[in-house]
């Protein structure tokens, strides 16, 4: 594996900080704010490009859980690079960066696909925190645990993800058992790594994980895949939802 690139310091001093792109704003301190975190590249210092396939795929959930989610601020972040870049984590710096600047009090859900689900466990520490939303997580064996400690996770694998093994996060969900206050991992079938089979299902899990994380109602395959974790059971198939979500109130 090649070594993850150097930048020269005129090129770090003209980064742009990382920073929420609103599809939602907060509209004021104690609104709930679920963070969308896009995918990236295991080493590339290079900025963000506005068109990535990961960028537009999350736009999508973005959109979806702001339209079924009303009571939330909804925002993508913009990392500063590209990459995870090894040891320096950069997304997930990035993440932990935007939550100690996010004004506020509110709760936040972090929901992360691919390199932004590994972003997402990594900062899920941060005390406002309340859970975490995984779609196919590049999560390694090297990934702590540790930060999800008392969080709501809900984890999802397409069967057929040739990009992320749907294993890495089987085996990183089996580390965690019993860290999170409440734990779930599903399998799209025939899925792959950027969800487009049954986006529907996708984008339905979504908003049902932000709506447990908030306190809201609880979908039941959320209750369904809860349960099934807690008995050790990993890898429940995600099916065709069979009724609407009800929409995320804001907790009292």
């Amino acid at each position: 594996m090649s070594a993850p690139p150097t930048r020269g310091i005129e090129d770090a001093r003209a980064e742009p900080a990382p920073h929420v792109e609103w599809r939602r704003a907060p509209a004021n301190a104690a609104t709930p704010v679920v963070l969308v975190l896009p995918g990236g590249k295991e080493f590339s210092t290079d900025p963000v490009p506005d068109r990535t396939v990961g960028r537009v795929r999350m736009r999508a959930f973005a959109r979806v859980l702001a339209e079924r989610c009303p009571e939330v601020a909804v925002g993508t972040v913009r990392y500063r690079r590209r990459g995870w870049n090894d040891a320096q984590r950069d997304a997930a710096v990035d993440v932990e960066r935007v939550l100690a600047e996010l004004a506020g009090h509110g709760p936040v859900v972090l929901v992360g696909h691919s390199m932004g689900g590994r972003a997402a466990v990594a900062a899920a520490g941060a005390p406002r925190v309340r859970g975490v939303v995984a779609l196919a997580p590049w999560l390694t064996d090297g990934d702590a645990v540790t930060p999800v400690r008392g969080r709501t996770v809900v984890l999802a694998h397409g069967a057929r993800d040739r990009w992320v093994r749907p294993e890495l996060s089987l085996r990183w969900a089996e580390r965690a058992a019993g860290v999170p206050d409440r734990l779930a991992r599903f399998v799209v079938p025939g899925d792959v790594h950027m969800m487009w089979v049954h986006r529907s299902w996708w984008h339905h899990l979504a908003v049902a994980a932000v709506s447990a994380c908030l306190d809201g109602p609880v979908d039941p395959v959320l209750t369904a895949g809860f349960a099934a974790a807690a008995e050790g059971r990993l890898d429940v198939p995600l099916t065709r939802p069979g009724h609407p979500v009800t929409p995320v109130e804001r907790p009292h």
